[in-house]
């Protein structure tokens, strides 16, 4: 497993959703490669039950095939190894992929989520504290958005992430966190704000504070948004981030 994670992690953004899983999961990840003339590909078939986000948006699905590959021929001698009369979901990042996975197995494509990233230092929001305890308002707000507690607070504890949150008058507005994906590459996510005081910009505030931190300490941003999102894509354009990558999810059989 380490040759091929440090053979991934030689272009970390191209390949940070497979570094990411393989990183989180490695107990539930099967590793298959297939090389040749054209280059490598890679798939991780994940069980679909490791992370919160497939439990609740797939939950027939019995595995996630994660793929990365320099050419479509490759990617169709990596399907094979694919269990079949189960649910899969399919994370492509890049379109050629679909021809040989649709003529392997009916699919239907079901969302995209697109990465951002950012370079060069941005000033944090005054009244945001950084923290490795967020407190129980926030957890509760992170855990209303499918980040469960029991995932964060171990990588808070352990340096492997950290929080960012707005409060006024003992009240939590806003908060975030960042959490390191593999290597020098973390993500920023859990924006989150309370209702009653949206659309004033906080959401901005915690999350460029996050990026701020980031790259005070040298390391890359990733912010990942669901494609129909248009309130979380304006966030992440105002904070000065840009598109890297877009993974498209097709779902067999689930």
């Amino acid at each position: 497993m380490q040759p091929l994670i440090a053979e991934l992690a030689r272009e970390p953004l191209r390949h940070i959703v497979l570094l990411k899983h393989l990183l989180a999961y490695p107990a539930q990840a099967k590793v298959h490669r297939a090389c040749g003339p054209e280059g490598a590909a890679t798939l991780v078939a994940l069980d679909a039950s490791a992370a919160a986000y497939d439990r609740q948006a797939y939950p027939k699905a019995a595995l996630v095939a994660l793929i990365a590959s320099d050419h479509p021929g490759l990617t169709a001698a990596l399907l094979p190894a694919l269990p079949r009369g189960v649910g899969i979901v399919f994370k492509l990042a890049h379109e050629a992929d679909l021809a040989p996975v649709a003529a392997a197995f009916a699919v239907e494509r079901r969302t995209a989520l697109v990465s951002f990233t950012a370079a060069g230092a941005l000033a944090p929001a005054s009244d945001v504290r950084t923290t490795a305890t967020p407190g129980e308002a926030a957890f509760r707000m992170f855990a209303a958005q499918g980040h469960d507690r029991a995932w964060l607070a171990p990588l808070l504890e352990d340096g492997k992430a950290f929080a960012c949150v707005l409060e006024r008058g003992g009240e939590t507005l806003a908060a975030c966190f960042a959490f390191e994906n593999y290597g020098p590459v973390w993500e920023v996510g859990g924006v989150v704000t309370a209702p009653a005081h949206r659309r004033q910009g906080l959401g901005a505030g915690v999350v460029r504070t996050a990026l701020a931190r980031l790259a005070a300490r040298g390391l890359t941003p990733r912010y990942q948004v669901e494609e129909h999102n248009a309130a979380s894509i304006a966030l992440a354009r105002s904070a000065g981030l840009a598109p890297f990558l877009t993974v498209t999810h097709y779902a067999h059989a689930c």
